[in-house]
Parts: structure tokens; sequence; C-alpha cells
């Protein structure tokens, strides 16, 4: 099989022109495809796997390959804790190198004919209870860089606007008498978000602490500790330190915030078009995976309390 897969690759990358990425990742692929029926990655590997295919001199007979020894080696993968997307890339690896040696005439059969994608996860995504958002919100104003957090994080969970929206906002995008911020959001489109009382104060307060600190307020709306605007790179750290701060290990990003703003607003009854609309999202169908989210949400909260449900305590 090593042959083979010399041969192979030497096909990628002469006469398909694969990417230097390609070839590697499905180099690599290969190669793990091919210790993994030898037994290499571990005793008892292959006898666990029910591995069938037939091995001389340390190396694989391609010929003697099946359809099942392909599904071991997918069923190992899923073990080892892959993603869901490397586990795809070794399939498309394993099937391309079959499609190969029977397109050439080294196989008679092509036993990855039948060997499909596995189905996408249904991904919920990540969001924080109104209590957690607090929990983060909840630290103490000593400079201006807590001033500054205060009001980014705020002005997040207010609005629900992508990080690249509000770092490109400016001062004079705020309109503090209606409690709204105009954003420009993807396709250069502009929509106007709203903003909490909270999330007015917090952004009061912040000006009025930018302003000591650099005497004039223009432009950005929210800059670094140099002044300058800042970057989704700052924001994302602002958002992991606070997170960090409450106690909250798992990874939380500014999309999360956003996440979280739907889910509230959707738990609470608000119409499904009306938070498309404030978190810019073209397509209804975009917007629908909250109904889902609150869906989930639901089921947990009936399986804690129903007296019959799996969570439920005597």
């Amino acid at each position: 099989m090593i042959a083979e897969i010399d041969q192979f690759m030497s096909y990628l990358r002469n006469e398909k022109n694969s990417s230097e990425k390609t070839l590697e990742s499905y180099g690599r692929d290969l190669n793990q495809f091919c210790r993994f029926l030898c037994g290499d990655l571990g005793p008892g590997v292959r006898d666990r796997y029910e591995v069938r295919a037939a091995v001389e001199h340390d190396d694989i007979i391609v010929v003697s390959i099946c359809g099942d020894d392909i599904t071991a080696f997918i069923e190992y993968s899923y073990d080892s804790g892959l993603k869901r997307s490397s586990i795809e890339r070794r399939i498309a690896a394993v099937r391309s190198f079959f499609n190969f040696l029977f397109n050439k005439g080294h196989i008679l059969k092509n036993p990855a004919l039948k060997i499909g994608y596995p189905k996408k996860e249904s991904r919920l995504p990540k969001f924080l209870h109104n209590n957690q958002v607090e929990a983060v919100l909840d630290f103490e104003l000593k400079s201006f860089i807590d001033h500054r957090d205060r009001a980014v994080l705020e002005t997040f969970y207010s609005t629900g606007a992508r990080v690249s929206e509000l770092c490109s906002a400016d001062v004079a995008d705020v309109d503090f008498d209606s409690s709204r911020l105009k954003v420009l959001g993807k396709g250069a489109e502009e929509r106007i978000v709203f903003l909490t009382e909270g999330a007015g104060a917090s952004l009061r307060s912040y000006l009025a602490e930018r302003r000591k600190k650099f005497r004039t307020v223009s432009d950005p709306l929210f800059v670094n500790n140099r002044g300058g605007r800042i970057t989704e790179r700052g924001v994302y750290d602002i958002v992991v330190k606070r997170a960090r701060a409450a106690g909250m290990l798992d990874r939380v990003s500014p999309h999360t915030l956003r996440h979280s703003f739907a889910t509230e607003l959707m738990d609470r009854g608000a119409d499904i078009r009306a938070v498309q609309e404030m978190l810019g999202h073209k397509h209804l169908s975009t917007t629908q995976v909250y109904t889902h989210t609150t869906k989930e949400r639901l089921r947990k909260v009936f399986e804690t309390y129903h007296p019959h449900g799996r969570n439920v305590k005597e």
C-alpha cells in the first residue's frame, strides 16, 4: 500500500496540481489509514475493529482491503475524538485514493464506492443565560479600561451587533436621546440597533473617562489604551478576560454575546422577523436556529421538572 500511496501523491502533485495543503493533509490521512490497517496504532487495534486487510512485510496488500476496513477506520477516527471536519477530510482522502487505484486498474473493485460522509450535526449556537451575562459584567470600575470594557460588553448584549460592526462604529453613530446606535453591517448595509438604559449609562461613563484620558472624544466609538480604534482581536480579548474573571473557563467569544442576545429575545416571545432585522440577517433561515435553541431550553426544563422527566430529583 505504501507504493500505491506514493503513486497517488505523485498523481495529485503532477497531474491534478493539488495545493501543498491538500498534499500534506491527504498524505497524512492515508499514512494514518495504512498504519491503522497494519495495527501500528496500538496493541489490539486490528482485533478490536475487526480489520481484515492482509499484512505482508509490514505493509498492506491493497487488493485485500474491503469496505468494512474503511468503515472501521472511520469508527476509529470517531473514537479518537477527531472533529467531524477532520473525519470528513479523511473520508475524502480515502475515497480519492481508491478512485485513483480503480481508474488506473490497480484494483478490480472499489471498496470505498459506498462509503458516504457522516450527516451534519445540528450545532446549536452557544449562549450565556442572563445571570451569566450579569456575572461577566460584575467587575469594579477602577480605570479607563474597566469603563471601556463594561461599555463594550453592555453594548454587545444590548444590540446583538457583530464584533466588526461595533469596532467600526463611531461616536457620531450613537444617538443617546433615542437610545440608538447606527452600525454598518454586511454588504455595507446600515441598520439601527437599540441601547438599553444600562448600555447607554455605561457608554456615557466610558466616554467621560475617555475625555479625561485623551482630552477629546471623536471618531472611533471604542478605542484601545492608546486612543486608536479597537480591533476585533482587542474586543475578543476583552470578552475572554472578563468571562474568565467571572469563572467561565469554557470558550466565550463576542459571538457568544450575540447569540445570547438573540436567544433571550426569542425566549421572551419576540417576533422572529424583528429579531432577524435586529441581527442584520439577510435570510430568515439564519435566524430560525434560535427557535431550536429555545426549544432545547424548554426540553431541559421539562426533563428537570416533570415528575417522569429524566433529570428529576426525588
